[in-house]
This record gives C-alpha cells, sequence and structure tokens, in this order.
C-alpha cells in the first residue's frame, strides 16, 4: 500500500515562475542545469504551517513521497482510477518554465489520491513541479527511454466539482519528454494497521482503500464510516500486518435504512469469502454488528481483506463503521 508522507507545500516559487503564463502541452524538450537549478531552489512552506486557503478549496493538501519511491503493487485494482491521456492537457512555454495544464478535471468524489504520472524523458534529468491549486510538490525526473511510471505524491480532494491541476518543468527544448498519462489513484486515509496483543485486528473505515465511483469514507464525527455505497460495483479494501496466524471470527459493522436493506455483500481474504445479507438496523448511521462467519490467516505478514456488494436492492447497499476479526480459539 502506498502512503504519502504529506508535507503540506504552500505555492512558493521563483517570482520568475509566477510572471508566466498559466497553459500547458504534449511534450517537452532540454533543461539547461542553471534553470533547473533555480527550480531546485522554490521553497516549499513549512511542514508544520498550515496550508492556507485557495481558490480551489477542493484542494486541501499535497505532499511527496519523500526519498523512498512507492512501489506499486502488481495487482492493483483499476476501479476509481482516474486518468488523464496525452490529449487531455495544453501546453505552453515560458522563459524559465514549460506548463503542461489541465483545465477540465470535475471531480466527481472526494478523498485521497495519489498522483502517477507515466512518461519518457531522453535527457539525464528534468526538475518539474506539480500543483494543485495553491499547493505544489517537486521531483526530479530522471531518464527514461521507455513509458516510465513514478508517484508525485498525494492529495486530498475535499469535494466534488472543478478542479484544474498543472505541472511545470525547466525548459525541455530538447530533452525529449513525453508525458504518457497522469494518474489519481485511490489512496487510504488511514494509517498502517496492526493486529494488537490480544490478537484482534480492527479494520476502521478511514483506514480502508475506497476503489470506487461513489463509494468514499465520510469523516464527519457523526459518520466515521464508508458511505455513498451507491454503485454495488464499488469496493473497499484494507491492508494490515499479522503477526499471530489462525483462525478469526468475522464481524461488520454496518448501517443500512430506508427499506435498503436485503442487499447481498462478500467478504473476501485471498482465495476465501464470506456472503452476509444487509439487516434494517434503523439507519445508515446506526451501527449494527453482523458476525460473518470465519477466515483462516495462515501465515504472518502483509494480508488484503475486501468487502464486495454482489447486488444492490434499493438506492444504496450498506454504511460500514469498521469490520474486527477475532482470534477462534
Amino acid at each position: 500500500m502506498i502512503r504519502p508522507l504529506i508535507l503540506i507545500a504552500a505555492l512558493s516559487l521563483l517570482s520568475a515562475c509566477d510572471k508566466q503564463p498559466v497553459t500547458v502541452t504534449k511534450s517537452a524538450k532540454s533543461a539547461p542545469k542553471a534553470t533547473e537549478s533555480k527550480m531546485a531552489d522554490a521553497k516549499p512552506a513549512s511542514a508544520s504551517a498550515p496550508a492556507k486557503e485557495t481558490k480551489f478549496p477542493e484542494a486541501v493538501d499535497i505532499g511527496g513521497f519523500g526519498s523512498a519511491e512507492p512501489v506499486e503493487r502488481k495487482d492493483m485494482p483499476t476501479r476509481g482510477i482516474i486518468a488523464f491521456g496525452p490529449g487531455d492537457y495544453e501546453h505552453s512555454n515560458g522563459a524559465h518554465w514549460e506548463t503542461y495544464a489541465w483545465t477540465k478535471f470535475k471531480a466527481k468524489r472526494f478523498g485521497r489520491y495519489n498522483v502517477r504520472l507515466t512518461y519518457t524523458l531522453k535527457s539525464a534529468t528534468l526538475g518539474m513541479q506539480f500543483r494543485l491549486g495553491d499547493l505544489a510538490v517537486k521531483k526530479t525526473l530522471h531518464s527514461a527511454y521507455q513509458p516510465t511510471k513514478t508517484y508525485l505524491g498525494g492529495v486530498y480532494i475535499a469535494r466534488q466539482g472543478d478542479l484544474p491541476f498543472s505541472m511545470l518543468t525547466a525548459p525541455a527544448e530538447n530533452a525529449g519528454f513525453t508525458i504518457h498519462e497522469i494518474a489519481l489513484i485511490p489512496a487510504t486515509e488511514g494509517g498502517e494497521i496492526k493486529q494488537v496483543a490480544d490478537g484482534v485486528i480492527t479494520l476502521n473505515a478511514k483506514d480502508a482503500t475506497t476503489w470506487s465511483e461513489t463509494l468514499r469514507y465520510e469523516p464527519k464525527t457523526e459518520k466515521n464510516c464508508l458511505g455513498y455505497w451507491t454503485d454495488p460495483a464499488d469496493f473497499a479494501e484494507w491492508e494490515f500486518q499479522v503477526t499471530k496466524p489462525g483462525r478469526y471470527k468475522v464481524s461488520v459493522f454496518h448501517g443500512c435504512g430506508g427499506g435498503n436493506h436485503g442487499s447481498d455483500v462478500e467478504i473476501k481474504l485471498g482465495n476465501q469469502a464470506l456472503k452476509f445479507t444487509t439487516l434494517d438496523t434503523g439507519g445508515f448511521q446506526n451501527w449494527k454488528e453482523v458476525p460473518v462467519g470465519e477466515i483462516e490467516i495462515k501465515a504472518a505478514g502483509t494480508h488484503r481483506l475486501m468487502i464486495d456488494p454482489l447486488n444492490k436492492v434499493k438506492s444504496a447497499v450498506l454504511d460500514v463503521q469498521k469490520i474486527v476479526l477475532i482470534p477462534a480459539s
């Protein structure tokens, strides 16, 4: 699982950058060292300073991953990934920067995403900045003769609607720089999940990754759950660490109301699956514990558990507060 180290960065760029028109393109070229060093000198605000409010309030924060490049899992789901291809941006050249602008992005749902760039580059390095509203993150791209993926940082989108973003590079006249794709990939809003001393594993809604078009984590205190589950193709997944393998009793704490109960839902871990039917709990945030059966975790290490609706009876499937795994013995 990819967990960005959020280093909230307010826009504090070189004055030369601020003077350039913000427009966008499909290829770039080569980077003079002097210009690239100017980009490296652009200083973000302190990580402890709150991000200032911007004209794009949807962008709450954006931060880099530090020195460690995240490793992308080979079986990563594709549901909910927002991808922009070569024809989706505009390009402009300035005296000090080349600007690539995505002006037509309408965020469909709020939540956290990781930003992934796929590119090719013939020169040794190319400095760049990715901007969302007044927030920015810097990265140095390295030579890549074949399309190469790199993660730029993590971004939280606070609400639906128009959300333009852009990427700036040093002049790339002969660099052979091409953007193949920018993708926003669903990410967890929580932290690492570890098994506690008594063997219990608690999978809270905040710690899930929602591979979805409408499903999302709802952070309001009175909710604190997975909600907006109106499309049964959406699903949620938790990655967690196990130190004590064995058999576990699985319980789902869910809510459902308004005559929406009766949908079938699966809990999956590897090739094991448990099925239950949603109950009328008196409301979508009126939680009821539903024991769904037992699963076996055969080895210590990293595991993933998924909750996946099989159908939808009415307008929504359910809300989920948490899933709890308790040692069976």
